[in-house]
C-alpha cells in the first residue's frame, strides 16, 4: 500500500507541474516597436474639451507607434508588457492615468504622470495576419508642460522573444519655434567668480628677498629656493667665525705675557746664581 501511495503522489505531482503556467513554454515570437510620428501643437489645452478634460498646459502631443510580431508564433495572451515613458517636459493625460489606475491587474504606475507598465490585454498576432500591412499602430497623447523637452521611450518585454534589440523606440519631439540653442541658453551658466578666485595664492607667493631671508617657514616649505638656503648657511657659519676671530686676537697678548714671565724667571735664576757664587767665595779661606 505504501508503494502504491508513493507512486500516486509522484504521478499527481508530475501532472500538477506539467499543467502549471510556470512550467509551460512560452511561444516564441519576435515582437518589436518603432516610432512612427509625433505632432506637437502649442495651444492652451481647453479644460472643457472631451479629449483633454481636466488637463492644463502649453500644448499637447500626439504620438503614433507601430507594434510588430515577426513570428514565428503569436504571443501568449497578456504576456507582453508595454512600458511607456512620457517625454520629459510632458505628462500623461488625466484620462489615461485614470484608465491605468482602473486596471490594477494589468497596469502598474511606476512614476506618477510620466511612466507606466501595462500588460497587453490579449495576444499580439503575426504581422502577416494584418494583410501584410506590417504590424498595427497605436496613438498616445501627452500634455506639454515645458517648451524644452527630452525624448520619451516605448518598450516591449516578452519572455519568448528571441531578439530584444528591436524592443525599444525613442520618442523625439520637435517643439515649434524652439531650438537646441534656446534650451541650452535656458540652462544656468557656471559662475565665473569661482574660476577667478583660484589664482589668488600667487600674491602670497610673490618673491621678496627680506621675507625669504627672515621667515624660516618659507625656507622649509621650499628647499629648492636659493635665497633661504644661503641665509641658513650664512647663519650657521657665523658662530665659528666669531670664535676663530676671538682666538686669533687673544694669541699675541698671551705670547707677550709668556715672554715677560720667561724673562723674569731668567733674571731670577741669574740673581740666585750670583748670590750663591758670592756666598761661596766669601766662605772660602
Amino acid at each position: 500500500m505504501r508503494r502504491v501511495a508513493s507512486i500516486m503522489c509522484v504521478a499527481l505531482a508530475g501532472i500538477a507541474l506539467t499543467g502549471s503556467p510556470a512550467a509551460a513554454e512560452v511561444a516564441s515570437a519576435d515582437v518589436a516597436i518603432e516610432f512612427e510620428s509625433a505632432n506637437v501643437t502649442l495651444a492652451t489645452v481647453n479644460p472643457e474639451s472631451g479629449l483633454f478634460k481636466g488637463d492644463t498646459g502649453i500644448g499637447y502631443v500626439t504620438v503614433v507607434v507601430r507594434t510588430h510580431n515577426y513570428g514565428p508564433n503569436n504571443t501568449e495572451s497578456t504576456a507582453v508588457v508595454r512600458e511607456i515613458t512620457a517625454p520629459p517636459g510632458t505628462v500623461f493625460r488625466q484620462l489615461d492615468e485614470k484608465f491605468y489606475a482602473q486596471r490594477p491587474g494589468l497596469c502598474t504606475i511606476v512614476t506618477p504622470h510620466t511612466r507606466v507598465r501595462c500588460k497587453v490585454d490579449g495576444s499580439i498576432w503575426l504581422d502577416t495576419y494584418n494583410g501584410g500591412s506590417g504590424g498595427h499602430t497605436s496613438t498616445h497623447y501627452f500634455v506639454l508642460k515645458k517648451k524644452c523637452v527630452s525624448p520619451g521611450r516605448f518598450r516591449l518585454d516578452y519572455a519568448g522573444d528571441p531578439k530584444t534589440s528591436n524592443n525599444s523606440a525613442s520618442i523625439p519631439l520637435k517643439i515649434p519655434g524652439v531650438t537646441a540653442a534656446t534650451c541650452a541658453g535656458a540652462q544656468p551658466k557656471p559662475s565665473p567668480t569661482r574660476a577667478a578666485a583660484s589664482p589668488k595664492p600667487a600674491a602670497a607667493a610673490s618673491p621678496a628677498p627680506t621675507t625669504l631671508a627672515v621667515s624660516p617657514s618659507l625656507a622649509s616649505a621650499s628647499p629648492s629656493m636659493a635665497s633661504p638656503a644661503a641665509a641658513e648657511s650664512t647663519a650657521e657659519a657665523s658662530p665659528p667665525a666669531v670664535a676663530l676671530a676671538a682666538s686669533e686676537s687673544s694669541s699675541p697678548s698671551s705670547a707677550i705675557v709668556l715672554g715677560v714671565l720667561g724673562a723674569l724667571a731668567g733674571v731670577g735664576l741669574l740673581a740666585g746664581f750670583w748670590f750663591y757664587a758670592r756666598r761661596r767665595s766669601a766662605a772660602t779661606p
